[in-house]
């Protein structure tokens, strides 16, 4: 048998001697740990503190609850989605947007929600590389929070307008409402305007409801406008919200003239029976029955001019009174035909008849017939054309168009001042009820086919026979009155979407009042651009002679800059000019501390920062006379970047906690595994 030499035994191998993670930090891990001492240090404390029995102990237990931090979190999700979804519960708190969202249930659930983090965060979740993204979360809720605090305390936003060549120094705020005063005395006319900070939204007050408000203006505001205001008294006494001006009639005051003159008229109808009423002084109220076989108009002291014109009989279905210098004539037309002005240097072509809509304020809503002609003027042998649109109802209204570069240019002014055209329409039966500055009244009957009759207006309720197209019928002037203003509702069904969208309909109603008794109300619509809106200020006479004039507008606020506008303009999408694709102004906007000037192009989604302000591009209008203008938005961004900031820590912490973590903890785990020796490669070997 073979010997068999046994083999040595070797003892056994030693065991991996255990891998301490601590010793084996990456360098990141050892600057994260280094940071991470203060947080530390700042839980330890705090964890002594939450030990102690009294309110402090309480205090700090109640702020280290995660499930409350949920709940708030929730809570803030409810309050900004009920906020930006019901604007009726806007209205029904009588809050605008950016006071419900600066009002102190979420101001208070926000501080609530802030704490809770950093209690949290410092005693519970330590600062390591692995808890670094709920660490960035936190900071980002945190940030975001402060900086939701900043914008919404701070924040103001408004619009001005600005018309081509014109320089605003102020824009308008969106929230804040003030009353602008002007008086005009003896020795001219001064403004001043003051805030109404507790003038409500949404809730209708009035002294015939039986809740009024009482909002005084300053009495200094009011001697600073004129010494002789001394011992007068402006107060706001009622709010109207979606409302407008509707007029009722009462009788007039004899010996005084009536602010906004009305008569009552029937046609066919008996005397005495219910008429229809028309406003002499309003370019809509004046007149009746556009759509109808006849038309009437109600003329209050019209000039010498207009009843010549008016009372102008020619033979046709429509007549051009054209007036230059010396020469008045009427020339009867058919579109196309060419009119030779005898002694005066035109050539009329009268090329369409149209029906136009009036688009100002003063006119909202007025429509009248029109005609447009070319008009030829050779002086010199040098010609020049332009066109005019002639309007027949409104003929102070009538404008003028220039032909540049190829494009139709619609003119501030009209072109030739010297000339003056007057379009008579003669297709269907025209009334007018002229009331002469002597208290007499006449009716002018013009007839198709241009002949004029008129006949006095002898008594109120007497029918006068008038002939319609071979009809017999009757015209009866009723009475004669004055129209009292009031706030009428809006019907909800007439009210758009959105609340805020609705807030401009409303009216304010003020009481002016002085020595002796002296007491006046006055109804006053709001206006989006206060002295430098559309509308007039409501005005009152007062006993010491002078005017004064009140509009309700948004508070005025100034700017460190000045915005002077050089160009505006709409782009239409390609082949179609009823839709605009987007809104070019041009400005040069100079700093009025240092002087320094810019040029810059502002257009939709393309705003400017300027001076800490944002200007953007809101919309573009023009005026009835063609007077282009731009609407710029101007509001700051305080807070704006911290809430960028903390949106992106956010979405980064979330992005760290489920995609970089994993990888990171997988590394730190095979490297721990090779130094202890039991990577798979070691095992294989």
């Amino acid at each position: 048998m073979p010997t068999v030499t046994p083999q040595p035994t070797l003892p056994p191998s030693p065991a991996p001697a255990p891998v301490n993670p601590a010793d084996h930090l990456w360098l990141i891990e050892r600057a994260i740990l280094w940071v991470g001492r203060y947080p530390k240090a700042a839980g330890k404390f705090l964890d002594k503190l939450a030990q102690r029995r009294d309110v402090i102990g309480v205090v700090v237990r109640f702020f280290s609850s995660v499930t409350l931090g949920v709940i708030y979190l929730g809570l803030i999700a409810i309050y900004l989605s009920l906020g930006s979804g019901l604007p009726a519960l806007r209205a029904y708190f009588d809050v605008s947007t950016m006071q419900f969202f600066d009002a102190w249930p979420l101001v208070t659930l926000l501080l609530l929600l802030g704490t809770t983090l950093i209690v949290v965060t410092l005693r519970r979740i330590p600062l390591t590389l692995y808890r670094l993204g709920v660490w960035t979360v936190h900071v980002g809720i945190i940030t975001l929070i402060i900086g939701c605090f900043f914008y919404f305390g701070l924040k103001h936003e408004g619009l001005t307008r600005i018309f081509l060549n014109h320089t605003v120094r102020h824009y308008y705020d969106a929230s804040d409402r003030a009353i602008y005063l002007q008086y005009k005395g003896s020795t001219g006319k001064k403004s001043a305007f003051v805030e109404l900070k507790s003038l409500p939204i949404f809730d209708l007050r009035s002294p015939q409801s039986g809740n009024p408000l009482n909002i005084p203006v300053p009495h200094q505001v009011l001697t600073h406008l004129s010494p002789k205001l001394h011992g007068y008294h402006v107060k706001v006494i009622g709010y109207f919200p979606y409302s407008r001006l509707e007029g009722f009639p009462i009788p007039r005051t004899p010996g005084v003239t009536p602010r906004r003159p009305a008569i009552e008229f029937n046609i066919g109808g008996q005397g005495g029976a219910p008429g229809e009423w028309l406003i002499g002084k309003s370019p809509r109220g004046r007149v009746s029955g556009f759509n109808s076989p006849f038309v009437v108009e109600y003329l209050y002291h019209p000039s010498a001019r207009r009843l010549r014109d008016i009372s102008q009989s020619f033979s046709g279905t429509h007549a051009l009174i054209v007036r230059a210098g010396d020469v008045r004539r009427v020339y009867p037309f058919h579109v196309n035909q060419k009119i030779v002005v005898k002694g005066t240097p035109y050539t009329l072509t009268p090329r369409h008849l149209i029906t136009m809509p009036l688009i100002s304020s003063a006119y909202n809503g007025a429509i009248s017939q029109a005609c447009m002609i070319n008009i030829k003027r050779t002086i010199d042998g040098k010609t020049v054309k332009f066109q005019r649109v002639a309007l027949f109802r409104y003929p102070t209204q009538s404008v003028d168009f220039i032909t540049k570069n190829g494009q139709r240019k619609l003119l501030v002014h009209k072109f030739d001042r010297k000339l003056h055209i007057r379009y008579l329409d003669a297709t269907r039966d025209q009334f007018w009820v002229v009331e002469l500055k002597t208290g007499k009244f006449l009716l002018v009957h013009r007839k198709p086919g241009g002949a004029v009759s008129e006949k006095p207006i002898k008594a109120f309720g007497t029918p006068i026979p008038i002939d319609m197209q071979g009809i017999k019928s009757s015209f009866t002037l009723e009475r004669d009155a004055e129209v009292a203003l009031r706030p009428h509702l809006i019907p909800k069904a007439d009210r758009r979407p959105k609340v805020e969208n609705t807030m401009g309909h409303c009216i304010m109603l003020a009481r002016v009042s002085g020595p002796n008794g002296f007491s006046k109300e006055l109804y006053v619509p709001y206006q989006q651009f206060g002295f430098h809106g559309d509308l007039p200020p409501i005005e009152t006479r007062l006993p010491n002679g002078g005017k004064l004039g009140l509009i309700f507008s948004q508070f005025r606020r100034s700017m460190p800059i000045s915005i002077t506008l050089l160009s505006c303009k709409e782009v239409f999408f390609p082949g179609g000019h009823s839709f605009p694709r987007d809104f070019i102004s041009k400005v040069l906007i100079r700093n009025r501390r240092t002087g320094k000037v810019q040029h810059i192009k502002i257009h939709l989604n393309h705003p400017a920062q300027i001076d800490g302000l944002h200007i953007f591009q809101a919309r573009f209008g023009k005026l009835q006379n063609g007077q282009a203008f731009t609407v710029l938005g101007v509001g700051n961004t305080h807070g704006f970047y911290a809430m960028l900031v903390g949106v992106i820590m956010i979405i980064a912490g979330i992005g760290y906690a489920f995609y970089v973590k994993p990888i990171l903890i997988n590394v730190k785990k095979k490297q721990l595994a090779m130094l202890a020796g039991t990577a798979p490669a070691a095992r294989k070997a």
